[in-house]
């Protein structure tokens, strides 16, 4: 994950400057305790609402929004629904293949992919640019790669998010600021995240929690694409 730190605003690889760390070993144990509880799960959903910056030609930077519905059942399974401003779209791993579907458009496309979630996440947003919506917090490395990435990684304290406590985390480097809301529960689940990005306008980035099921059971059959009727297959370009 350390190549593309929250992909799902599509930011540029980054790196530490050398700068002295400050690093708050309170933060670290939350991120920690968070990380070893989402690796332990077997299956989640949950809905996410995101809001973000984006360049106008006209306006500068204005808002937009979505929102996406997540279901991951491990060892190889995904799907998401999303709906807002760029549109209403589906994607469907099986643990076989990929299938980006646009609602909006009425056309799909299948990629080959791998046989579990970690490498389909990064087959999909490093070789097409595709985002699974919140899945930068179940990488294995989370925590690591907040620590290799920021300079500061502090503990605010306890806020409200939602009406629910939750434990506020900032990390800063030299080019980004990111800060976390982690539920204080039993589960530590990520609540709410922010991210700023310094060197592009102080562009926005910010994601909301909420719906969170734990280890549904879901049937396979949920993560199998069945084409509309009238539907056009399309091809996907690789990045280059």
């Amino acid at each position: 994950m350390k190549k593309y730190l929250f992909s799902l605003v599509l930011l540029i690889p980054f790196l530490g400057f050398g700068q002295q760390k400050s690093v708050d070993p309170i933060a670290v144990q939350i991120l920690d305790h968070m990380n070893d509880l989402i690796g332990q799960l077997q299956s989640c959903s949950y809905h996410l609402d995101i809001a973000k910056d984006v360049a106008d030609p006209d306006h500068g930077l204005v808002k937009s929004f979505e929102n996406s519905d997540v279901i991951l059942s491990g060892p190889d399974k995904i799907l998401v629904k999303t709906n807002g401003d760029r549109g209403n779209r589906g994607f469907w791993y099986n643990g076989k293949d990929i299938t980006y579907y646009s609602f909006s458009e009425n056309n799909y496309a299948r990629i080959d992919a791998p046989d579990n979630i970690i490498a389909a996440m990064d087959t999909v947003n490093i070789k097409y640019g595709l985002e699974i919506p919140g899945a930068d917090f179940f990488y294995p490395s989370f925590t690591d790669d907040i620590l290799e990435s920021f300079d500061k990684i502090e503990f605010l304290g306890e806020k409200s998010v939602n009406g629910k406590s939750c434990f506020h985390l900032k990390a800063v480097s030299e080019v980004m600021e990111v800060q976390l809301w982690i539920n204080n529960d039993a589960y530590f689940l990520p609540s709410r995240y922010l991210i700023v990005d310094k060197g592009n306008d102080h562009k926005q980035f910010q994601g909301t929690f909420s719906q969170w099921e734990l280890n549904p059971e879901t049937p396979d059959a949920v993560f199998e694409f069945n084409p509309p009727p009238n539907a056009s297959e399309i091809k996907i370009l690789a990045k280059n």
